[in-house]
């Protein structure tokens, strides 16, 4: 660690990582709320994609601005007006009757959420050793996935007991003391570590951004970072409990269960991915491994007739496939400057979310179109078959990764490399 209070830096890496568990436990909640969104504003699959979309949309074109500008102004600020804005949205998507407000509401959500696991990397380079950075990446990605699952297993019960909207309000109330929390004990450097203004202080924000893009690593690292978390954007965080539930004709606190194996292997398995990706000295040998897993494991879950045990265990393979997303961002350390961390992580988190903004609405459509007129109690419904048609896009998501990889990904044996493009 840089500081000389170990349980310092220790301390707001938590606080950081709470914000974290707080904006994945939002942005997944939709996934046990289908049959009451579209009941509640009279909606389809392909309007209930778009309105969970809308919290990608804004979390990913904020993610470069967001990355410049906790560059810039540093973690407590921008946790704690983040966490204010998440909070306001939480609350005014839990109080709307529209489906054009309550999209709005998501897109608050996501606003403020696009700072979240941005925050908890810069924290990571700022209060610790570099050494240990590829492994508190992974601890983020535990935690978010811990976050997510919070989100649909146990919010699941607490839906049915207590209504949706109820609990809405809840959330709005946890992020609200999240933000008090990061304003008192939140702090940007150790007090030994001057401010970055390093070896390109004279470096505009424009720059940097320039300099990022102008890298080819960016994308191929980008593009695979997309194809990994893709899957568990649309599946896991919205669709996945959905589909569950009309296979295997159960309620969506046993889909949920389900749900919560994928949040549970990509909790399990980043950590140790992010450990063993270090230990080897390898980035594109752990990305490649969970890319395999990936295609292997949505084949078989989606497609192949299997019991509703087994589809859990599956799905936890799922998650750890998912789960390689996290080293990307050691790559991206790697190959760019000190000075641009934030900025660069930023565009590569980008890349990951663009998953949700994409898949979700597209898989609603996609099966608003396969849509045979059926409905139950005022809610449509959705034939196996055409979630499966609308799902193939997850294990071609994993096949490209492979791709990516293995022909396009430079490997950088855990140094920092030079820029040679």
């Amino acid at each position: 660690m840089f500081s000389k209070r170990p349980w310092w830096a220790i301390t707001i890496y938590v606080i950081a990582t709470l914000f974290l568990i707080y904006e994945m436990a939002l942005q997944v909640s939709p996934s046990v709320m289908t049959k009451y969104l579209m009941l509640d504003f009279n909606i389809g699959a392909g309007k209930l994609g778009l309105m969970a979309g809308f919290y990608f949309y804004s979390y990913t074109l904020m993610q470069i601005p967001a990355g410049l500008l906790v560059d810039r102004f540093g973690p407590r600020r921008l946790i704690t007006i983040s966490a204010i804005v998440c909070s306001c949205g939480a609350l005014f998507f839990g109080t709307t009757e529209t489906f054009a407000m309550a999209s709005l509401g998501r897109f608050f959500m996501g606003f403020g959420s696009a700072f979240a696991f941005i925050c908890v990397l810069v924290v990571a380079s700022r209060w610790f050793q570099k050494k240990s950075f590829a492994l508190l990446v992974g601890i983020a990605q535990f935690l978010a996935s811990m976050g997510a699952l919070s989100g649909e297993l146990p919010l699941s019960y607490a839906i049915n007991a207590l209504g949706w909207r109820h609990m809405m309000m809840v959330l709005a109330a946890v992020g609200s003391g999240i933000a008090v929390i990061a304003l008192i004990f939140v702090r940007d450097y150790p007090t030994k570590v001057a401010p970055a203004h390093h070896e390109d202080s004279h470096l505009r924000l424009l720059h940097k951004l320039k300099e990022i893009l102008t890298h080819k690593q960016t994308y191929a690292i980008g593009a695979y970072a997309f194809c990994s978390w893709a899957p568990v954007a649309a599946f896991a965080a919205l669709w996945g409990v959905p589909f569950i539930m009309v296979r295997y004709q159960i309620s969506n606190t046993h889909a949920a269960l389900a749900i919560a194996m994928v949040w549970l292997g990509s909790a399990i398995s980043a950590p140790f991915l992010g450990w063993i990706s270090d230990r080897l000295g390898r980035r594109c040998l752990p990305l490649q491994l969970a890319a395999i897993i990936g295609v292997f494991c949505s084949i078989i879950a989606i497609y192949l007739p299997i019991p509703f045990w087994l589809s859990c265990v599956i799905l936890f393979g799922l998650g750890i496939a998912g789960s390689g997303q996290i080293v990307t961002f050691a790559l991206v350390r790697e190959t760019n400057r000190p000075s641009m961390t934030g900025t660069a992580i930023g565009f590569n988190n980008m890349a990951v979310v663009a998953g949700g903004a994409i898949f979700q609405p597209l898989i609603g459509w996609i099966l608003h179109i396969l849509w045979s007129g059926q409905k139950s109690a005022g809610v449509p419904i959705y034939s196996v078959e055409s979630y499966r048609l609308a799902l193939l896009l997850i294990p071609l998501c994993f096949i490209a990764g492979w791709i990516l990889s293995t022909f396009f990904i430079k490997e950088t044996f855990c140094k920092t490399i030079k820029r040679t493009a």
